[in-house]
């Protein structure tokens, strides 16, 4: 086994194409934050971006999208992915330790790595509930699946929407709009929003910025850019940044108005969303992590995503894993005592 870690600019057509091979072979729905659309994105605006290439017997095996810290493996667009992991040709076991020791590091810090990609010897495991929508015979049978278990919450939505058309305006919604204009807006809610909860902003960050902006123009079958807009009338009144595959629509960067805050605009976007994904043939809509009141309503279900490290089997990796364990150990300690 050999793995390489490479800037994801330096992939060349070969490795890119094996890439998206590999992942249109994967079974079950793809995440657009797999794809390799999204590391190159990625790479354009953070130096540290990596792509770690797995070979095996001359063959592409395997591909993983990382930051590096150091010698250190961290999420790709760390603080902004809802999903990460390996994509890997069917049948392989990839040893991982070994690889991130043959990629010249000396561990992985993962953040929402599906629980089945869980490597051998990974430790300091958290696991959390993702809670998603899937929606496999389209839009209307979803709706009654809600109603039939949240049939106030939902006509209250819609009592808020039909309210909202006659005060403001009639309600139009563009599931992919070109609307720089509204984009802006969309970000200025967030930071407002980010604000208010005392929380980093993102859009604070010109690299996010530039990020997000080129995704939204982005049309690549595994990680297209959709900017969905809400209208009431000529108003804008919420949005959506998100991005999908032709199977998977990542619930990311959502914000409203808030002068218009009393009409829930931010649940109706999703509720349109919802249904612009279906008509779009999309069939799951990530929530991403995070308990809300408003996902808990509209979910179908849940994916587990994991938080933990894993170490290569270098003598470098020693030290962290020591100080790692013994700080858990000190946590665990406290929390008997509390």
């Amino acid at each position: 086994m050999r793995c390489t870690s490479v800037r994801p600019a330096e992939l060349g057509s070969t490795e890119l194409a094996r890439w998206r091979e590999l992942a249109a072979a994967t079974p079950g729905p793809r995440n657009p934050f797999l794809a390799p659309e999204y590391a190159l994105a990625v790479g354009e605006v953070r130096p540290a971006a990596r792509v770690l290439v797995a070979e095996d017997a001359g063959q592409l095996v395997g591909f993983l999208a990382v930051e590096v810290d150091g010698r250190i493996a961290r999420p790709i667009g760390s603080g902004l992915s809802d999903c990460e992991g390996w994509t890997l040709a069917a049948g392989v076991d990839l040893p991982v330790g070994q690889a991130l020791r043959a990629a010249g590091l000396t561990g992985w810090d993962f953040e929402t790595l599906l629980d089945e990609q869980v490597p051998d010897g990974a430790y300091r495991l958290r696991r959390e509930r993702s809670p998603v929508v899937a929606m496999p015979d389209g839009y209307e049978p979803y709706l009654e699946q809600v109603r039939g278990r949240s049939k106030k919450w939902l006509a209250s939505m819609f009592r808020k929407q039909r309210k909202m058309e006659r005060e403001v305006g009639e309600i139009r919604f563009e599931f992919a709009s070109g609307d720089e204009a509204a984009l802006r807006s969309l970000m200025r809610w967030k930071s407002g929003q980010y604000a208010q909860l005392d929380e980093w902003d993102r859009f604070a960050d010109p690299g996010i910025v530039a990020l997000v902006s080129g995704l939204m123009r982005s049309s690549a079958p595994a990680c297209s850019g959709a900017l969905s807009v809400l209208w009431a009338g000529d108003v804008p009144v919420a949005a959506h940044a998100g991005i999908h595959s032709d199977s998977v629509l990542s619930w990311w960067f959502p914000a409203y108005d808030p002068e218009y805050g009393k009409y829930s605009p931010g649940i109706l976007v999703l509720l349109h969303l919802l249904e612009g994904a279906a008509a779009h043939g999309i069939g799951l809509v990530d929530l991403g992590r995070g308990q809300h009141d408003y996902k808990d309503a509209t979910k179908t279900g849940e994916l587990t995503v994991v938080t933990g490290s894993v170490d290569a089997p270098v003598a470098a990796s020693l030290p962290r894993r020591a100080k790692r364990l013994a700080r858990a150990g000190v946590h665990a300690a406290r929390r008997l005592r509390s």
